[in-house]
């Protein structure tokens, strides 16, 4: 069953989908983060193909449309910061938490680019019991310099600043709030913090965004036990051997939650 959620975050509210298993029983829940300029049905609906594999497995997916995209009505360029995303990430779990369907000690994250750096940021919460990352933005300086151009992110640095850019044929905004977040986070030093945690990192090779050495380089950089994949043929979008990348994450969530 599919239906439409929504819960508070950072005084606003954040819309979504739920597909909920056919069972009278709490179980595993995940849920899932889109990538800059994306919602919560991703590329092809690729995120909805992920949440009705998992639902058929008996895991509840909630996907969710960050504050200022898709359905969550805010300003995009006023809202999307990388402690944003993680904020609304973590208010995810709240509301998880308390469906009658979920078991709560069996929360995972998932996300995709920007989404898997808010989720795995967000893993670091001890209610998040697994997290994983497809393309995920691990360092997002040299990222989002090739996103924005190196003179429009020197344009947001000087501070109080906004731009408006077109980027993949998707036109966004941003300010100087996401230049300088990001300088106070730091994807690896969360994922340190993991403990025995299950991390699972999957990376295309013929990714055009993201450095494919990044997630490596996070896989050994890990102190939690990681579960490493660098996929042949795929670019940023997951949607080449699209289930096949279900497929192995479905396998690590089923085992981790």
């Amino acid at each position: 069953m599919m239906k439409q959620v929504s819960y508070p975050s950072r005084g606003k509210t954040i819309y979504g989908f739920a597909h909920v298993p056919e069972t009278t029983a709490s179980g595993p829940a995940l849920i899932l983060s889109h990538g800059f300029t994306g919602s919560g049905y991703e590329s092809s609906r690729l995120f909805v193909h992920l949440a009705e594999a998992a639902c058929r497995q008996g895991i509840y997916v909630m996907r969710i449309d960050f504050l200022g995209s898709g359905n969550s009505d805010a300003d995009f360029a006023e809202n999307t910061y990388l402690s944003a995303w993680v904020a609304d990430v973590l208010a995810g779990v709240d509301f998880l938490a308390t469906q009658p369907e979920v078991d709560p000690a069996r929360i995972g994250a998932l996300g995709i680019s920007f989404g898997a750096a808010a989720s795995l940021i967000a893993g670091r919460d001890p209610r998040i019991k697994a997290a994983g990352g497809w393309a995920s933005v691990i360092h997002p300086e040299p990222t989002f310099r090739g996103i924005f151009t190196d003179e429009k992110w020197d344009y947001l640095a000087q501070g109080n600043k906004r731009i408006e850019h077109v980027y993949a044929g998707a036109r966004f905004g941003a300010t100087s709030k996401f230049v300088e977040d990001v300088k106070n986070l730091s994807v690896t030093e969360a994922v340190q913090q993991y403990g025995d945690k299950p991390l699972l990192l999957m990376q295309g090779d013929l990714d055009p965004v993201i450095d494919i050495t990044h997630s490596a380089e996070l896989a050994a950089a890990a102190t939690c036990p990681v579960e490493y994949h660098l996929v042949k043929g795929e670019d940023h979008s997951f949607l080449v051997h699209m289930e096949d990348n279900i497929a192995t994450t479905l396998d690590f969530f089923r085992h981790s939650l």
